[in-house]
């Protein structure tokens, strides 16, 4: 039997999706897919989530 490992509570916290991440940055997910594409902020593989750091996206919004 495969195993499975699921983020923890703690972990997950961390990430957010790039839904999420729109919403805080006040953009719709297909601008953020190409700031994406353009590497302008580090992305996460998780199975088929692309995730984003949580500390990263809100320091970009505030432009730090």
């Amino acid at each position: 039997m495969k195993k499975v490992r699921q983020l923890s509570n703690a972990a997950a916290k961390q990430y957010l999706t790039v839904d999420e991440a729109s919403k805080i940055l006040g953009v719709k997910p297909p601008v953020l897919r190409n700031y994406l594409y353009q590497e302008k902020l580090t992305t996460y593989k998780f199975k088929t989530l692309t995730l984003l750091c949580r500390k990263e996206v809100e320091g970009w919004r505030s432009g730090g």
